[in-house]
């Protein structure tokens, strides 16, 4: 009887062994919105969502048909691309060898009403965004640009024909190349050295009324087709959110105070997440109530719910990769900080997401700084840059809280004089703002959150301006005109105007380390010390902070010193 028993029970091991062994196999058709193959498609397995290098791909066949195998475990994506549609994204749970299969239908690109300015980007300027440059309109609709070339052929992309701004193949191929960013780029044959590449707007691929990308799974009840349910769900939930964030934005040229009521959504998925026997999809629902924290609901999650999904979710599990930013916000808002302070720990010490084991330690970074705790604060930061050294949460963590940074409260402002954009032979300098209380302020036209900043600031300016208060903007833009264009046609920013050449490369830059933008810093001009930085000088942080200084009444005391 035991003899029986081990063998039975070695069996069984070896069995779960050869299994675990097994590539996860998914296959099916990936199609346009038309249900016609498109000119070229591909499938890709991402280890998470931000990262973009593939483990797998594979070519999809000319009649949609698609088969993609692959080694992995825990957190993955599928990700689906064609040529004239969008990328859809679709996320894996395996916690044992998947086969599923499937038809996909991709959704085409959506267009603006007015193709005004169509650029193009390609080989010539290594797909530089900033240096795109503008084709030429025709009498017929068509768009046109021509270039000497070296090769035998010529790849691009189109700004300015998709509506949210990305970068797309043209309507003139011999054939097409992936991006590694959800998109393809259009390949043209070169010949005589020279070569022309003409965009029309006709030709374009036009999704119909009602048209969205459509995901069916051959078995619809198994555990990967209704975790997929889920996200699906979700995604309606986000694009109802960023639908309404656009509008506001384009009504109030700012998304400043904007607001969503997440009341009905937040009481659904509480019913839901109460109805949920699965552990696993439970624990994924209990993922997406938090995520509507992240786009503005935070004030309104249920507390018990926040302390249930650090309860059911382990510091270890995949599903945390899903929001890498996730762990650190929800411990926030459980409002008992210090009860999962073992569970962060954890998490930093054994979670195999490595971009979220960096926002732990970014996040704990910030939280020793802002207690005055020096001495962790070092710790933390050594860490964060030994072993996370190349990540975005490290280099904003360093511009943030490097303890040798020059750019820090308290410390002296950087020497520096630059040129006026409104008065010819008019500069600015520390001697020139000596007496002032004065913002410096870089930014730019096309970085969103600078833009995002402008009612803050003009609401600042109007109340301090008469208190000895400035504020010097340091443009990053391609050229000046970008500046004088956007003054005149959205915010007016009646101060002090500049215009730095070479932007992030510049000496000016280097010397404020300015890493991102904004960067706002705010210095005594008598004593060129720095008083805020950053953070302090963002959002409605930055009247709170003038006021700290200068006072709700004007003073002038300090201009006199």
């Amino acid at each position: 009887m035991k003899k029986g028993f081990v063998a039975i029970t070695m069996l069984s091991v070896l069995l779960a062994q050869a299994l675990a062994q097994q590539p996860s196999v998914i296959s099916g058709k990936l199609l346009g919105h038309d249900g016609k193959p498109m000119l070229k498609a591909q499938v890709h397995v991402l280890p998470n969502r931000g990262e973009r290098k593939a483990l797998q791909s594979a070519e999809v066949a000319k009649d949609g048909g698609f088969e993609i195998k692959f080694d992995h475990t825990g957190l993955a994506y599928l990700n689906f691309t064609g040529v004239d549609h969008y990328e859809l994204m679709m996320p894996l749970l395996i916690e044992n060898p998947l086969r599923e299969k499937m038809s996909v239908w991709l959704k085409p690109y959506e267009y603006p009403n007015d193709f005004s300015q169509v650029k193009i980007i390609g080989d010539f300027n290594n797909f530089n965004f900033g240096s795109a440059k503008l084709m030429e309109p025709q009498s017929d609709g068509t768009f046109t640009f021509e270039i000497e070339a070296t090769a035998t052929t010529f790849a691009y992309q189109i700004l300015g024909a998709e509506k949210n701004g990305r970068s797309i193949n043209g309507t003139q191929s011999d054939d097409f190349v992936y991006d590694d960013g959800g998109d393809y780029r259009s390949v043209v044959n070169v010949a005589d050295g020279k070569v022309k590449i003409v965009f029309d707007p006709k030709k374009l691929v036009r999704a119909q009324p009602g048209d969205e990308a459509v995901v069916k799974f051959d078995n619809p009840n198994s555990p990967q087709a209704q975790f997929y349910a889920l996200q699906h769900e979700q995604d309606k939930r986000q694009e109802k959110f960023r639908t309404a964030l656009r509008a506001y934005g384009e009504a109030q040229k700012s998304t400043t105070g904007f607001k969503y009521d997440w009341a009905v959504d937040l009481a659904a998925m509480s019913k839901r997440i109460a109805e949920e026997k699965n552990p696993a999809l439970r624990q994924a629902r209990l993922l997406q109530y938090l995520e509507l924290g992240g786009m503005g609901a935070s004030a309104a999650l249920d507390k018990k719910l926040v302390n249930q999904a650090l309860t059911e979710i382990p510091p270890t599990s995949a599903l945390w990769g899903m929001d890498y930013w996730l762990m650190g916000a929800a411990v926030y808002w459980s409002g008992d900080a210090g009860k999962y302070e073992n569970y962060l720990h954890e998490a930093l010490e054994k979670h195999p997401h490595r971009q979220l084991r960096a926002n732990i330690l970014s996040a704990m970074l910030g939280e020793a700084t802002m207690k005055g705790d020096t001495s962790n604060a070092r710790i933390y930061f050594n860490r964060l840059m030994k072993d996370f050294g190349d990540t975005q949460e490290a280099q904003w963590a360093k511009n943030q809280y490097d303890p040798n940074r020059r750019i820090l409260k308290g410390k002296q402002v950087p020497e520096f004089k630059v040129a006026s954009l409104d008065q010819a032979g008019v500069t600015y300098s520390n001697a020139s703002m000596k007496g002032k209380i004065y913002l410096i302020d870089f930014w730019a036209v096309w970085c969103g959150p600078c833009v995002g900043e402008m009612p803050n600031m003009h609401k600042a300016y109007e109340k301090f301006k008469d208190k000895n208060f400035e504020i010097l903007s340091l443009s990053f833009d391609p050229v000046p005109e970008d500046v004088a264009k956007f003054r005149r046609d959205k915010w007016k920013m009646p101060w002090l105007h500049t215009f730095v050449e070479q932007g992030f490369g510049s000496e000016l830059a280097k010397s404020f380390e300015v890493r991102g933008i904004p960067k706002p810093i705010l210095v005594d001009g008598n004593t060129n010390t720095i008083l805020a930085t950053e953070m302090d000088l963002r959002g409605e942080r930055l009247e709170k902070t003038l006021v700290s200084v200068l006072g709700e009444k004007t003073d002038m005391s300090r201009a006199k010193n």
